[in-house]
């Protein structure tokens, strides 16, 4: 193994949101390609991004919710020609997620000596939960992590200042307990990195399955799926409704 190959690469990127309410989206999703070859076979997305340019397509990167169906055709096309990721994802069905995962109470005093109960919506102990079974299953398949030498994640998502640090508390915890070897943990543009386009249009294809039963772009990538876990398959309760 060379000394590029001696670094795991792992993409992550999410879908849907976190309105745990009838008006969010009814999963959210989060999805990793793993890697020790980011740069084999890369050259020809940036070869159809010109081609499009050619053509008059304004293609500054590749997102798969704003890519017209004809550029996310292309793009599942060369994805099934590369054979050098895992994609693995998590999969949360929002209205079976208890609320204790993402309300938080705060105990305020109030002018009269009682304590008045502040709720507020909080990512925090979901997003652990979820992040933690993702890297998981990633390390079940590298066993043989002496062939490993760092671990590089780079999130590809938008993340305000507060959402950073508790992904970092969560990342961090996970990979000190199960990988005593240098990683490393950055959030970029997805713009910036072809791996968090692939990435995103992986999350993607796992994100229609499951939200409005689109099939397509799923069976495109599904040779590439190591695992896909469904955090609440085994739960009844449901704690609210779905709009419909």
């Amino acid at each position: 193994m060379d000394e590029s190959n001696k670094t795991l690469y792992i993409f992550i990127d999410e879908s849907g949101n976190f309105d745990f309410s009838p008006k969010g989206t009814n999963y959210f999703v989060l999805t990793s390609i793993s890697t020790v070859k980011p740069l084999n076979a890369r050259k020809c997305f940036l070869e159809l991004r010109y081609r499009l340019l050619r053509s008059g397509i304004d293609q500054e990167f590749f997102h798969a919710t704003e890519d017209k169906q004809a550029v996310r055709d292309s793009v599942f096309s060369y994805i099934k020609r590369i054979d050098d990721f895992d994609v693995d994802c998590v999969i949360a069905q929002k209205n079976k997620a208890n609320p204790s995962l993402y309300l938080e109470n705060k105990f305020i005093p109030d002018e009269n000596g009682g304590v008045k109960i502040l709720t507020k919506h909080s990512e925090e102990k979901l997003y652990h939960k979820i992040s933690q079974i993702l890297l998981q299953y990633i390390f079940n398949r590298h066993r043989n992590i002496d062939s490993i030498e760092k671990i590089v994640v780079v999130l590809g998502s938008v993340f305000t200042e507060n959402k950073r640090g508790y992904v970092l508390k969560s990342l961090k915890q996970y990979l000190k307990l199960q990988f005593q070897k240098p990683f490393y943990i950055y959030f970029h543009n997805t713009a910036c990195d072809i791996n968090c386009q692939l990435a995103d249009y992986c999350g993607w294809a796992v994100y229609v399955k499951a939200e409005r039963d689109e099939g397509r772009p799923y069976d495109e990538i599904k040779n590439k799926i190591k695992s896909c876990f469904d955090v609440f398959a085994r739960g009844s309760t449901t704690y609210y409704d779905y709009k419909r």
